[in-house]
């Protein structure tokens, strides 16, 4: 499914080319070289949870575009380390992390070159600071003599760094030690975010099976949705109990959670939520993954909702159940009440979701419906079989395909989901993982 939006995707242009065996080479097409990289960094991080990009048009388009110009500043070899990229870490002029990131993940290609210690040195304690583009370089930088540098590094470091480096660790799927099990428990609350993701990769995660399963019910919105998740991916019987439990009160991940793998007396709290305003949204999100005909029907009741966001999800949802192309039924600007809002469904993650035109749609959805058997599932308009789902995630936009790949993951004991924000060969790595036969 893809929106008819206003078009994401930068031309493919012709990246500059130079001697640069030529000792007069020019600073500009460093320069350019870097300034590209940047711009497609972040036009890449984006499209990884978009509605208009499949994971081949992620590598065909900004990740090859991206990887062309670090390329590029790989082969500028000492001027471009010593005038664009050690300044970009170590300058104090960044003011998106864009910049840093390339600048690391260009640094650790060079050739015979050993600058982790000194990168380190910049890593940021906070996610917020433009310098967290490090972070994000030394996670996707694929040398895995890393490693185990970089979890000693967790080691030496002061706690406020921990949540940093866990999340690298994280990203590259390394264990992180026992150090885990004390930031499961600590009082930072990037921390112990940071620890519910890293402890997947533990090599024995039973000694953290207690810590995990106290945090199920923890205030804080993300911390309780990750440790469902991770009590989920574990097994733990008490990981359902909860989900259920907060699913009944309209928890936004309880919700998705029991929409990928509850069956369906526990979906009727995502029905039930339809008629609360406030949790309205997260249920029509939800809705789209319990894939019915029943939970389309419940969508187009709200595709003319007075609330925007509540009618872009309900139509982005009925359009991935019953296999409608949005493009054709989006109201124009002067038929929608007011601008259509952001989404933000992730930090980082804009999504915009144009309202549908509520008479049309129930119009086609008519000439449809009997298609669709009762209690069935259904995805693009097609059933959803596990016969059928490794080819179709193919065809999912990057913001469904992420989720059902986390389904795969509930639903694979001991399996760990495919990261969000990765390069497209270990997207596809991870999810022949998930795909293939358990044992």
């Amino acid at each position: 499914m893809t929106y008819d939006l206003s078009d994401s995707r930068a031309s493919l242009v012709q990246q500059p080319t130079a001697g640069y065996d030529d000792p007069g080479l020019l600073f500009d097409i460093i320069e350019e070289h870097f300034d590209e990289a940047a711009f497609y960094f972040q036009l890449w991080d984006r499209a990884q949870d978009a509605l208009d990009y499949t994971l081949d048009e992620v590598r065909r388009g900004p990740e090859e575009l991206l990887c062309a110009n670090i390329d590029g500043l790989v082969v500028g070899g000492e001027v471009a380390a010593e005038r664009m990229l050690w300044p970009a870490i170590e300058g104090d002029e960044a003011d998106h992390w864009t910049g840093p990131g390339v600048a690391t993940l260009a640094l650790l290609r060079r050739p015979g070159d050993d600058p982790l210690d000194r990168i380190l040195l910049r890593l940021p304690s906070s996610a917020q600071s433009p310098l967290h583009g490090i972070a994000r370089g030394l996670g996707l930088t694929q040398r895995s003599d890393l490693d185990e540098r970089l979890r000693n590094a967790l080691y030496a470091a002061d706690e406020d760094k921990h949540a940093v480096l866990l999340d690298i660790l994280a990203e590259r799927g390394v264990d992180p030690g026992p150090l885990v099990g004390m930031c499961l428990q600590g009082a930072d609350m990037n921390a112990i975010r940071s620890a519910l993701c890293a402890v997947r990769y533990s090599a024995n995660p039973s000694p953290h099976t207690h810590a995990v399963e106290k945090l199920f019910d923890f205030g804080d919105a993300r911390i309780r949705a990750t440790a469902l998740e991770t009590g989920h991916l574990w097994g733990l019987p008490a990981a359902r109990s909860a989900r259920v439990r907060q699913a009944h009160a309209h928890d936004e991940h309880a919700l998705l959670l029991t929409a990928l793998v509850g069956g369906a007396p526990e979906q009727e709290s995502i029905f039930a939520a339809l008629d609360d305003p406030g949790h309205r949204s997260p249920a029509l999100r939800a809705l789209g993954f319990v894939g019915t005909q029943r939970a389309a029907e419940a969508c187009l009741r709200f595709i003319g909702d007075a609330d925007k966001r509540a009618a872009g999800l309900a139509g982005e949802a009925f359009a991935m159940i019953a296999g409608l192309n949005p493009g054709p039924f989006v109201l124009v600007s002067d038929e929608a009440d007011e601008p259509v809002p952001e989404t933000k469904e992730a930090p980082g993650v804009s999504v915009v979701l144009p309202p549908l035109n509520p008479i049309a749609v129930a119009e086609w959805w008519k000439g449809k419906r009997s298609n669709f058997k009762p209690g069935l599932r259904y995805l693009q308009g097609e059933p959803f079989t596990p016969a059928t789902i490794g080819e179709r995630l193919a065809r999912l936009p990057m913001r469904w395909r992420n989720v059902v790949l986390l389904e795969l993951a509930l639903r694979k004991p001991g399996a760990i989901p495919v990261s969000t924000r990765s390069w497209t060969r270990r997207h596809e790595e991870r999810t022949r993982t998930l795909l293939a036969p358990a044992g």
